[in-house]
């Protein structure tokens, strides 16, 4: 998962090579491009300490401030709603950390007897130990009911062809 966030080309120090933000469920990076190569400044997901945002009348500067010593990295000219956007997908990352111990939890779900935070494959919780019933989704639960039909037509005439005697 990765979501970038590009500056405006009508703002200062954007006209020829816009600043790109990148917030990955692991690192916040600031991407500055020049004429040669490229300045990349990084700062873990876990040590980002707040994120300020000063919105102007089109577009606003972000600060993201870094708790592990490292300068802040900034950038000018957001629009004010993709700011708005970066700090709250930087804020929701840091509570899913705060809460199940990782950032993204597209791969995750609840267990259903104890809660805790498990992969979707799981057929075992590994907190509480409880089996986890398979979900059917509706074309599993389609095919298994015309499949029961099928079978459900076919044993009465398995039963006419064959006299079972008991002895």
């Amino acid at each position: 998962m990765e979501h970038r966030f590009r500056t405006s080309r009508l703002t200062r120090g954007n006209v020829v090579f816009p600043t790109e933000m990148v917030v990955t469920d692991r690192l916040v990076t600031r991407i500055k491009p020049s004429l040669v190569g490229r300045v990349e400044e990084s700062i873990s997901l876990r040590q980002v300490s707040s994120v300020t945002v000063s919105h102007g009348a089109l577009f606003a500067d972000v600060t993201v401030h870094s708790s592990g010593g490292t300068d802040p990295l900034r950038s000018h000219g957001l629009t004010n709603a993709e700011a708005r956007r970066l700090k709250h997908l930087i804020e929701e990352l840091q509570s899913n950390i705060l809460t199940a111990g990782v950032a993204d939890l597209s791969g995750l779900r609840p267990c259903p007897r104890c809660a805790e935070t498990i992969k979707v494959a799981a057929r075992v919780c590994k907190h509480c130990g409880a089996d986890i019933p398979i979900e059917l989704t509706e074309e599993a639960a389609s095919d298994a009911a015309s499949g029961a039909g099928a079978l459900a037509a076919a044993a009465p005439a398995a039963r006419d062809d064959e006299d079972w005697t008991w002895s």
